[in-house]
């Protein structure tokens, strides 16, 4: 064959790649279908060969984007923790406004069920420290209480919440209730998570604040 045949015919696919599908979109078709699996049936009865089967491709395939079953699990988390952050606290913020924040991204979430059973899922799983979404647990309830905390502690010191107020005490059960109703929620789509979750923050204000009601 010629070399001007040769370089007419057209390039080969590469293996484990749906033919005409770009990378980037195999790639989050992979994702997506991790993320379902795993919050349907958790990431210890998930399989690499499922999520390939899931997102229709070959398991070579999803080997190339995600060369192992952790690597899957921590672009799974990376992408929840994208779409479901807190904004970090400053100075000069609206008093309790990480707490108004939560009760927002409470309302946001209402609106992605699979995304909650995702955490839900994770959440039950990661307690044993073998798990490897187990270091990422720690870091999500470390960085959401410090957040809290500080947010509290500059409005102490703005004259916002009262120097008495148990900041750790009130953070961490701000924490509990969300989770508590988004289990709640889960098993019932009538609660209302997001207003429950308002409801307690406005008696936070009313008990600690400073500002007239």
């Amino acid at each position: 064959m010629s070399t001007a045949a040769q370089d007419a015919r057209p390039a080969r696919r590469g293996r484990g790649r749906p033919r005409g599908q770009d990378s980037a979109v195999v790639r989050e078709r992979s994702l997506h279908a991790a993320i379902d699996l795993i919050a349907h049936q958790g990431y210890a009865a998930t399989s690499m060969a499922q999520v390939a089967a899931a997102a229709g491709i070959s398991p070579s395939g999803l080997a190339h984007h995600f060369p192992s079953k952790p690597a899957l699990l921590g672009a799974v988390l990376e992408h929840r923790d994208r779409l479901d952050h807190m904004p970090p606290a400053a100075e000069g913020d609206a008093p309790w406004r990480l707490f108004d924040a939560l009760v927002g991204l409470a309302r946001q979430n209402m609106e992605r069920a699979e995304l909650v059973l995702l955490y839900a899922s994770m959440v039950g799983e990661a307690v044993t420290e073998d798990h490897p979404a187990h270091e990422w647990m720690l870091s999500h309830y470390a960085v959401t209480a410090e957040s809290l905390i500080g947010g509290l502690r500059a409005d102490q010191r703005t004259g916002h919440v009262r120097a008495d107020a148990p900041v750790e005490r009130i953070a961490r059960s701000m924490i509990a209730l969300m989770d508590g109703l988004q289990l709640q929620w889960l098993l019932d789509p009538e609660v209302d998570m997001a207003a429950a979750l308002a409801e307690h923050v406005e008696d936070l204000k009313r008990a600690w604040g400073t500002d007239p009601a």
